[in-house]
């Protein structure tokens, strides 16, 4: 069987992490030929399976149907037996396609769409072109019931995969609190500063260091001098070896306003990291995390919440290790080959 993925990128984000894991385990499993359309290579990519042909022609912005036209090429010349579209751009361009496509077309949300902050053209497109796939793919219950009643009957929820290969969270833990994520207002950093702002007083020893690249890395910078935090946070920027990075860190920390079913949160997760979450729409943190069980949920925009978790989990080693030891379980619960046999279900 051929596959073609459609990903608007390789680098620095949760659909980009994803479609590269996807791509590699089919390709390796040795049973599907596999490419990948996206636009022009990047520096600091996910690495692929050689075997994997890529084709680095998507334009996007006003090009869309040009795009819709090349993907409709590529696959007629690949012989693809399913398409599958990663995000908003890439499914917009494989529901245009299928128009005259003899592959099965499959979208995947990927984010919150009741929080997705996109123009009226935009979201006109998605209702108009939305329903010309032949299957959908959310990553939450509450992404899925957004849409029509149509699109939901077929329609199936599945949540991301974690790699196998996953550091442990070290036993010898640095004082420190990490994030990971693109710096944008999704994330709301701002709310994390302000809540590690107060846990620094109590605690000075601790420092917070949040690893991702994003329009905002100059606003942060300026709240973090505002803050008076500077040598206590510090922002990463994006690196490959993220996991190795922060293994050996206390608290896993996420303040978003929204999510999808975050690749980070996740990961952390399967480190064994203790870990704080806001519970945000479209619900993926609240799907995975049964609170005060194998991980915090607060409520969005809670600075006060926020920073007592912190506070309560730094001040209670036994509750950290337990949060940690049983959020482990989803390296198994969310295994790639779990995960890749409800894919295959759609193929």
């Amino acid at each position: 069987m051929r596959l073609l993925f459609v990903c608007e990128g390789l680098t620095d984000g949760g659909a980009e992490h994803f479609t590269a894991t996807m791509a590699n385990f089919f390709c390796k499993a040795g049973r599907y030929e596999v490419a990948l359309l996206t636009p022009p290579r990047q520096d600091s990519e996910y690495p692929l399976d050689r075997r994997i042909r890529r084709y680095p022609v998507m334009r996007r912005g006003r090009y869309l149907l040009t795009d819709a036209a090349a993907l409709r090429s590529i696959a007629r010349a690949e012989k693809a037996s399913v398409v599958i579209g990663i995000g908003f751009y890439a499914n917009l361009m494989v529901c245009l396609a299928n128009i005259r496509m003899e592959a099965k077309a499959v979208i995947s949300e990927r984010n919150a769409p009741q929080q997705d902050q996109l123009s009226l053209l935009s979201r006109m497109l998605r209702f108009l072109c939305y329903r010309n796939a032949d299957a959908y793919v959310f990553q939450t219950q509450q992404a899925k019931e957004f849409y029509s009643q149509k699109i939901q009957s077929r329609a199936v929820v599945i949540h991301n995969p974690v790699a196998p290969d996953l550091p442990y969270r070290s036993d010898a833990c640095r004082r420190e609190i990490v994030a990971v994520g693109r710096l944008n207002r999704q994330k709301n950093y701002p709310l994390l500063l302000k809540a590690f702002r107060e846990v620094s007083k109590r605690y000075p020893d601790y420092r917070l260091r949040i690893f991702g690249q994003g329009e905002l890395k100059d606003s942060l910078e300026r709240d973090i001098g505002a803050l008076h935090l500077s040598g206590k946070v510090s922002l990463e920027g994006f690196c490959l070896d993220v996991h190795e990075q922060i293994a050996d860190s206390d608290i896993f920390v996420m303040s978003s306003d929204f999510e999808g079913m975050p690749n980070a949160l996740l990961e952390a997760m399967a480190m064994g990291f203790p870990v704080i979450s806001t519970d945000c729409p479209s619900g993926g943190p609240g799907e995975v995390i049964r609170d005060g069980q194998n991980g915090i949920l607060v409520s969005v925009g809670r600075e006060k919440e926020l920073r007592e978790a912190i506070l309560s989990l730094i001040g209670n080693p036994d509750q950290k290790a337990a949060l940690g030891k049983h959020a482990c379980a989803i390296r198994h619960t969310h295994s790639i080959e779990h995960i890749a046999r409800q894919w295959e279900q759609l193929f």
